[in-house]
């Protein structure tokens, strides 16, 4: 599911890369990465993503907390984890004004992420019917294809 998901949220994890003073992301669906975008090896994002939702797991172990958000501070960087659903957020970023701004997109970030991820674990009916009647354009021979002219667009022609 991770190679299905990653292109189409990657440029808008990379948007958020940009937002303000972050210096690493994290997207992870249960302990799953998604895509890291951290600036240090994928063992210790996988480690990070783990002890992350341990932490949460402790908390809700008694039954009456849902921790929801970490926020953590250390000499010259500040860890936010925001959970939603099945995925995880982690950012770093370097200053501490700016955490309920990237809280706020974070979440808005998860609430998109959810929706995707849901729309790929239980696909409607017409999503499966769209996905058999197109065929991908290296499986058209060159005289299935109608004449284009000058025209740069690229017509995908449906089975018939």
């Amino acid at each position: 599911m991770a190679a299905t998901i990653t292109p189409s949220l990657r440029s808008a994890l990379e948007r958020l890369k940009h937002a303000g003073s972050v210096n690493g992301l994290l997207l992870g669906w249960r302990r799953q990465i998604l895509i890291s975008l951290l600036p240090f090896e994928e063992f210790r994002a996988e480690r990070l993503l783990h002890v992350l939702h341990d932490a949460q797991a402790h908390f809700a172990s008694g039954g009456d907390r849902d921790v929801s958000t970490f926020w953590f501070g250390y000499e010259g960087v500040f860890v936010l984890a925001l959970f939603q659903g099945e995925c995880l957020l982690v950012t770093l970023h370097t200053h501490a004004a700016e955490v309920d701004f990237l809280r706020r997109a974070g979440l808005t970030f998860l609430e998109d992420t959810q929706l995707l991820v849901d729309a790929l674990l239980h696909p409607s009916a017409d999503d499966e019917i769209s996905r058999e009647e197109t065929q991908p354009l290296g499986e058209l021979s060159d005289m299935d294809l109608p004449y284009q002219g000058s025209s740069p667009t690229n017509v995908i022609p449906r089975a018939s």
